[in-house]
């Protein structure tokens, strides 16, 4: 009953656990809510490599009722005493919680607390397990449930682009993001080299898997082509150009490669060559003419043209006519903005698998303690019973005790696990118990009722065993501790039984002890026994039993003595030693002894 009522409210409850180190100082808050139920405020998704905060509130349910609601095979009205928050796994690497506590006596308190804090270091669908404990009355239960945590992937940025998912176990599928899109413009171009081999100039790129351990290089280049052409210099070096009184006073015409004039620049008076102007003009494509003048102010009635040269924005530098008697320096330039990142991708190793194995060899029967050992790590270790987290159990030995099927976890200081082939482990049930018991010298079972089918046994004085004890019945010669241990034969597994046995050097084992009071005594001959065994004993008011054992506790004869004469058929029982046993119809027992039958 009480698996599936934990299992009905730890599902959501269980969305509080982690690691308790240093989340400090969580806020309650709930809602209205009924003062039995079951609540849980949501908890946020995370990302990989960015710090996480968290407060989650909750309220427990004091009694079975709200259980029955969500699973109606849960009895209800059974009232919870308290529970236990005892461990987790399966957080992911670099989180941590605090809880405002971790028991919860219901009759104080049902509502609780917890942050979570850090930084998870992995991306991943976390299926994260966490153990509680519940009472009821006088049952507790253990059990353990697991809960789906979204890390989402971590996104690095540089100028250039965004990755999303930058590292992971085993194989990590990045998405790439670029960070200068042309939107559809012209004059973009993208070289993007990811690392694993692939290249591509395409301006969004596909998702890219890199499948082997190590870190991987991204590089991308993106060269921004659009802002134009300019003119921005013009340097007139050496001109034909003179002035009778004066030196020139020098200009220039631009003309566009339709024959438009676009420019003219300012007059630089009295000046000789070289002449510079700064000029910002913007050229498309085409043949551009540039002719220098000195200006003569109309004193003789028109200018002077010193000379023509001819450009494009492709085509310029130093330039001379036909001539060879007018020399300018063109600058233009072309702004070209190139955009060069780089981000490293890292592919952690999947640790090999644990290698578990039992150290015992088989069988292994009730009582006995067994040890399941990881042979390839030490540490970094979780164990599981049928998928229960064994808190505290992180050592490389865990001892086990319990039927169930166990397996063992590593994890890497990275985040990265693996987990061992599963170990069933059954315990044989023992023979059943039994007691030890004195008549006379004369000790043996109780009961052999219980024994089992195939069976050996061994006598044991003080812990020795006792060569010449061959048979169930023992006739002990010397004070001290007896003990019988019983082996079934078919799954190996004993049971044994002491006794602190007296010893009487005046009373043989076929001396007969615990006589009813007034009985006076029995005489049972001959023996050994052949065909025919009398029994003669004092006057009784009531029936006597006679009741031989075998040498393995199994009843062979019994009949009734009714007198003071009896005889008794014995020749159908084999040779061999036997107890009997006289005894009235009520139990009460008269005499016992051993005897034997001869051929």
């Amino acid at each position: 009953m009480l698996r599936p009522l934990l299992f009905s409210f730890c599902f959501g409850f269980t969305l509080l656990l982690g690691a308790q180190t240093g989340c400090p100082g969580c806020i309650l808050e709930l809602p209205e809510l009924p003062e039995d139920t079951i609540y849980l405020s949501e908890a946020a998704n995370g990302q990989a490599g960015v710090y996480y905060d968290d407060d989650l509130s909750f309220r427990l349910p004091l009694s079975t009722t709200p259980v029955n609601a969500l699973d109606p095979s849960v009895f209800p009205g059974l009232p919870i005493d308290e529970f236990n928050i005892l461990g987790v796994a399966n957080l992911p690497i670099g989180m941590s919680w605090e809880a405002s506590q971790t028991n919860y006596i219901t009759a104080d308190t049902t509502d609780g607390c917890v942050k979570l804090c850090g930084v998870p270091l992995l991306a991943g669908f976390y299926e994260v397990e966490v153990v509680i404990e519940a009472r009821i009355s006088f049952l507790t239960q253990t059990t353990s449930f697991s809960f789906p945590l979204l890390i989402e992937p971590a996104q690095t940025v540089t100028e250039g682009f965004t990755v999303v998912n930058n590292s992971g176990c085993g194989s990590v599928t990045s998405s790439f993001i670029n960070n200068i899109p042309s939107n559809g413009n012209s004059g973009f171009s993208y070289l993007w080299f990811f690392g694993n081999g692939m290249s591509t100039t395409e301006e969004n790129p596909g998702d890219q898997v890199f499948d082997q351990p190590g870190e991987y290089t991204v590089n991308y280049q993106a060269i921004v082509d659009t802002t134009g052409f300019f003119l921005t210099n013009v340097d007139l070096q050496e001109s034909p150009c003179t002035d009778l009184i004066s030196a020139p006073d020098y200009k220039f015409d631009l003309y566009d490669p339709s024959g438009e004039r676009i420019f003219t620049a300012p007059i630089v008076d009295n000046t000789d060559a070289p002449v510079s102007w700064e000029v910002f003009i913007e050229l498309e494509e085409g043949e551009y003419e540039i002719r220098f003048v000195d200006d003569d102010g109309g004193l003789d009635g028109s200018d002077d043209l010193c000379g023509t040269l001819f450009f494009s924005r492709t085509e310029f530098g130093t330039l001379t006519n036909e001539a060879g008697d007018l020399t300018a320096s063109l600058t233009v330039i072309h702004p070209v903005d190139t955009i060069r990142s780089s981000e490293t991708i890292t592919v952690f190793e999947v640790p090999s698998a644990p290698v578990a194995t039992v150290l015992e060899q088989s069988p292994y029967c009730d009582g006995d303690t067994i040890s399941l050992v990881s042979l390839n790590y030490d540490s970094g270790l979780a164990w599981y019973q049928d998928s229960l987290l064994l808190v505290e159990e992180v050592n490389d030995t865990l001892e086990v005790t319990l039927d169930g099927m166990y397996w063992v976890t590593h994890t890497t200081e990275n985040g990265c696990s693996a987990t061992s082939m599963p170990i069933t482990v059954e315990f044989t049930d023992n023979p059943e118990e039994f007691t030890l018991i004195q008549n006379g010298n004369l000790i043996r079972m109780e009961d052999e009722s219980n024994l089992p089918a195939d069976f050996s046994f061994t006598w044991l004085y003080e812990g020795e065993p006792i060569p010449a004890a061959t048979d169930l019945l023992l006739c002990a010669e010397v004070a001290g501790t007896y003990t019988l241990q019983i082996t079934d034969n078919t799954t190996g597994c004993s049971t044994s039984a002491d006794i602190l046995a007296d010893y009487d050097p005046d009373v043989d084992c076929t001396t007969s002890t615990d006589e009813v009071e007034g009985a006076g005594e029995w005489r049972l001959f001959p023996n050994p026994m052949v065909q025919t065994l009398f029994v003669e004993g004092p006057a009784v008011n009531e029936e006597v039993q006679l009741i031989l054992f075998d040498a393995l506790g199994r009843v062979q004869l019994q009949t009734a003595i009714n007198g003071f004469d009896e005889r008794v058929d014995v020749s159908r029982l084999v040779s061999g030693a036997y107890f009997y046993q006289l005894r009235t119809l009520d139990g009460l027992q008269i005499q016992t002894g051993t005897l034997i039958k001869a051929r």
